[in-house]
This record gives structure tokens, C-alpha cells and sequence, in this order.
């Protein structure tokens, strides 16, 4: 089986060989952008996932979830090589640096995220290798597609009708009269809270995305979210002042902007 992921985008791909119930690897190429990824099935199961940087490797995704430092990393690499990562994970599950738990958690956790970034690949050549799967030396854990495809398009859909809610990232934000009567002991992200931090006259949401390192759908969905709680609205940059406050309803927002910065910086 070979195509482009033009035609044949990522999803429509996954499906496909979860519901075959396919065993071998996918290889796919996008090589005017030096990107790469190789997802291995067995009986239409994700058992492995290798994708640009991210190899895959039980060094690696120890390091990412935090369970080993770089230094430590660079260490059990060097072991990895030579005995693989089944005998590595037996070393450390035997030291008790990890748990055979954190193994599995860490390895999921990878998965997860590589297939969510090769969902938002629009192109891009394929290859499924038919009973190809990795060296016996790595870590195979099997993730079932279904609800995760499931999860992947609502998603996309949503984020298809934030492009059209925030077609335009050169908008700005203020609070809204009704984040007044909010209780100070609001339940957000980390995410929301960094951008209710930014929320000033002449940030733009591009400015906001920047400073924070977002890209444009992330930045999207935090402010539709806090939209959903009445927390602030979009502002057209280009508007003409808007009248003066009275003295009750500049001390109220001057009231709402303290506690919401205290609230921040009690975090």
C-alpha cells in the first residue's frame, strides 16, 4: 500500500488499517520538510511509534515525562545501544528507579502525542510494510485507535469552526462585565491563566501567542475556552475609544483586574 497523505489524509490512513486489523509499519515521508515518521501495528493496534526526534526509544520517553534527567539519559543511552530497551527497562524496574507502570504510562503517553501531531500532517508519501515491525529489542505497547481517531476528528472539527469563530489573530482582549460575579477560586488551566495574565489593551492575540510560545490553534482554543466562561470577549484593534467609564464602574474593573492578578500570582 502506497499513496500521499494529500489524497489519503492522515486519519482516513489510521482508520484504515485499525479497522483491517493490519500488522506491519507505516512509513511516511515529507521530505521538502525533513519529516519522518514510522508507526508499527500488530492486529490494528499502535504498538510502536518513531517520529522526527522523538524515536521511540525508552531513554527518550522516560526523559520526556520526566523520570530521568538528561544527564541520566545520555547515560542509560549507551546501555540501551548495546542491550536494548527490554533489558534496560528490566535494570531500572530492578533498581527501583521506575516502575513497570511508568514504563507502559511514559510509552502511551509518546504515542499519544506523536499521533497527534502526524494527524495535523496535509501531505507527505506512504508506505505500509506488511509484517514489518520494530527489533525485538524495543518496547511494544499495544494502544487501540478507535476512540483516539474519535477524539482526533472532533477535535479537527473544532478547531475548523475556531477558524471561522477567530478567523483573525490581530484581535484583542478585555474582560467582560460578567467576570465580575466569577468566584476567585476559578478552575482554569495554566495555559488560560498565562493568557488572562496578558490580557491588556494593546496585546493582540498574535502578541500573546508569541510571548507564550503558542501556535494559532492553541492560542485559539485557550481564548475560546475562557470566551465559554465569561472570563473576556474579542476586541477589534481598530475600534474607536469606547466611553469613559463611570467612577463605580472604573473602581469595579480596577476590583476585577486586582483579584484576578492576585489570583495568578497565588498559583
Amino acid at each position: 500500500m502506497k499513496g500521499d497523505l494529500k489524497h489519503f489524509g492522515p486519519t482516513r490512513l489510521l482508520n484504515l488499517v485499525s479497522l483491517a486489523k493490519k500488522t506491519g509499519t507505516l512509513s511516511i515521508s515529507r521530505r521538502g520538510r525533513g519529516e519522518k515518521a514510522d508507526l508499527s501495528f500488530q492486529d490494528g493496534k499502535l504498538v510502536f511509534i518513531s517520529m522526527n526526534d522523538a524515536d521511540g526509544s525508552l531513554v527518550s520517553v522516560l526523559q520526556k515525562v520526566g523520570k530521568i534527567n538528561k544527564k541520566q539519559g545520555d547515560s542509560l543511552a549507551a546501555h540501551a545501544k548495546k542491550h536494548g530497551d527490554k533489558q534496560l527497562g528490566l535494570l531500572l524496574i530492578q533498581k527501583g528507579y521506575v516502575s513497570r507502570s511508568d514504563i507502559v504510562k511514559a510509552i502511551k503517553r509518546h504515542a499519544l502525542s506523536s499521533i497527534n501531531e502526524f494527524a495535523k500532517w496535509q501531505d507527505g508519501s506512504f508506505s505500509f510494510d506488511q509484517g514489518v515491525l520494530p527489533g525485538e529489542d524495543r518496547i511494544l505497547v499495544p494502544l487501540d485507535l478507535e476512540n483516539i481517531i474519535i477524539q482526533i476528528v472532533r477535535m479537527q472539527k473544532r478547531d475548523e469552526q475556531l477558524l471561522e469563530t477567530i478567523p483573525s489573530l490581530d484581535v484583542g482582549l478585555r474582560y467582560t462585565d460578567r467576570s465580575k460575579s466569577q468566584k476567585p477560586d476559578l478552575k482554569l488551566s495554566k495555559e488560560e491563566w498565562s493568557v488572562l495574565r496578558l490580557v491588556k489593551r494593546d496585546n493582540t492575540l498574535r502578541m500573546i501567542a508569541k510571548s507564550l510560545e503558542m501556535d494559532e490553534m492553541q492560542i485559539r482554543r485557550v481564548v475560546d475556552s475562557l470566551r465559554e466562561a465569561g472570563l473576556v470577549e474579542l476586541i477589534s484593534m481598530n475600534t474607536p475609544a469606547s466611553r469613559k467609564l463611570t467612577a463605580e464602574e472604573a473602581s469595579s474593573k480596577r476590583t476585577l483586574v486586582k483579584r484576578l492578578i492576585e489570583t495568578i500570582q497565588g498559583l
